[in-house]
């Protein structure tokens, strides 16, 4: 009988054993299950580069509103789809004399950064080798053109022949030269990011906020690649030019920070009715923008008037005046030959304020300008000091600083001698305030609420 009971006991242990080992395989799988369904759960919540989350969902919170990036995200989440679209894309910009003076050069001497050859391979020049050009060299094909190939791209060359704000400018790319009779033409052919990463700095200082650089950014890569699509400039073999007639082009080198306000919306551009939009922008707002009316063009529906208030009071070319002597308008005004000025009548306003009709009245007749460009030029204020509302003044202004002004006569001894300015704002007044981005990006909007501020009825997606 205590045999049988030890051999119970024997049974009933080894039975234990089993259970537990039984029991810790069951556990050992199971908790393989559950790591590999957190490794589900997080690729699934992780982001993904091919995310078609809403644009609200996209949008960054406060506490990213000047570009700092959660450590749980990537600093780049763009799609490979996006960044191919943007690398794809090639811009011809043609690179004006010294001071964007002209369009053609009488000489060119550049500096191969790296081994170069040209196009059917016959001459090749070593990295460091000086190539001088004028119309009549032997470098020119049948056809009048050189084009050059460098080995390394992002080495490019050195124009030594001429200089830009930041010196002796370096061109990425490839070179081509056009010869005529009128001269050289020197286009630089680059991708289109790298185009930008020149631009941005050249167009606003890179010590602005983060978020208003890359609304920048946004802003040139659009107006830029509305002009590839129009080639705007297909008779000079260019889509833009390097100077204010479209974007300043490597006035200044690239910066660390702009570089990253291109890459960070890299082929992003701002669409209306599925067509890219004719980005402008422009320095400091008085308060208000206007509508392209002001170039007496029918008002497109994204550039609507928009009433910042007092948004940018604080910058120094919110308020200005300036006194134009009579004997100065005079002499602006004879290629119109109405006489000596009698009287200036403001008979237009756009939208947002600016004067985009005036009526010159002289002894001999009358001339109506309708333009804002126009009324600034007649209305340049060179070499005349222009009062800031910081107190300080400028005598460097081509034209009037904005179409934002009122006007009337200063006497002295009941005679007219000149006529005083009081205005707002520096710049054109259509599209994008650079300084009020600054502002808004400031107080903690990101660059899409930024663009939907100054644009309306926009999409912002990758480039079509």
């Amino acid at each position: 009988m205590r045999m049988k009971w030890e051999n119970i006991n024997i049974l009933l242990l080894l039975l234990c054993v089993a259970g537990l080992i039984y029991s810790d395989g069951i556990h050992k799988n199971n908790h393989a299950a559950y790591e590999k369904q957190i490794e589900s759960d997080a690729s699934e919540k992780s982001p993904d580069k091919t995310s078609t989350k809403t644009e609200d969902e996209n949008k960054p919170s406060k506490e990213q509103s000047k570009g700092e990036v959660p450590a749980d995200v990537k600093p780049d989440t763009q799609s490979d789809q996006t960044m191919n679209q943007a690398e794809d894309k090639i811009i011809r910009v043609l690179i004006k004399t010294q001071d964007f003076a002209g369009d053609y050069h009488s000489s060119l001497t550049l500096v191969c950064n790296s081994n170069t050859k040209t196009e059917d391979g016959s001459r090749t020049f070593a990295a460091g080798d000086t190539i001088s050009l004028d119309t009549g060299s032997d470098l020119f094909d049948g056809e009048g053109v050189v084009k050059l190939f460098p080995e390394d791209e992002n080495a490019g060359f050195t124009v030594t022949s001429m200089k830009r704000g930041q010196g002796t400018p370096t061109y990425e790319g490839k070179l081509e030269i056009y010869r005529s009779g009128e001269g050289m033409l020197l286009i630089d052919v680059l991708n289109l990011e790298i185009y930008l990463k020149y631009v941005v700095p050249s167009e606003m200082p890179s010590n602005y906020e983060v978020e208003a650089l890359k609304a920048q950014s946004v802003c040139a890569r659009t107006y830029a690649y509305k002009h590839m699509l129009d080639a705007s400039l297909s008779d000079k073999h260019a889509d833009v030019d390097d100077s204010v007639s479209y974007q300043v082009y490597n006035n200044i080198s690239r910066q660390e920070v702009t570089d990253r306000a291109v890459n960070e919306t890299a082929g992003q551009v701002m669409l209306c009715d599925g067509k890219p939009i004719t980005a402008y922008f422009f320095s400091t707002s008085s308060g208000a923008t206007s509508t392209n009316e002001v170039w007496s063009e029918s008002p497109e529906k994204y550039l609507q008037c928009v009433n910042s208030g007092g948004l940018e009071s604080s910058e120094p070319w919110f308020r200005w005046n300036v006194t134009l002597p009579l004997d100065y308008l005079n002499r602006q005004i004879e290629k119109y030959a109405i006489g000596t000025l009698k009287d200036i009548m403001i008979l237009k306003k756009s939208s947002g304020g600016a004067v985009d009709e005036m009526k010159l009245v002289g002894s001999d007749g009358e001339k109506t300008l309708d333009s804002e460009y126009k009324i600034r030029q007649v209305l340049s204020t060179k070499g005349i000091p222009v009062k800031k509302q910081d107190g300080t003044t400028t005598t460097q202004m081509d034209l009037m600083p904005s179409a934002y002004f009122t006007c009337s006569p200063v006497y002295d001894q009941n005679q007219v001698t000149g006529y005083y300015f009081e205005g707002g704002g520096y710049g054109h007044g259509v599209g994008m305030s650079q300084n009020g981005a600054n502002h808004l990006a400031a107080s903690g909007k990101n660059w899409q609420e930024i663009l939907n501020y100054f644009y309306r009825e926009i999409d912002v997606c990758p480039i079509p």
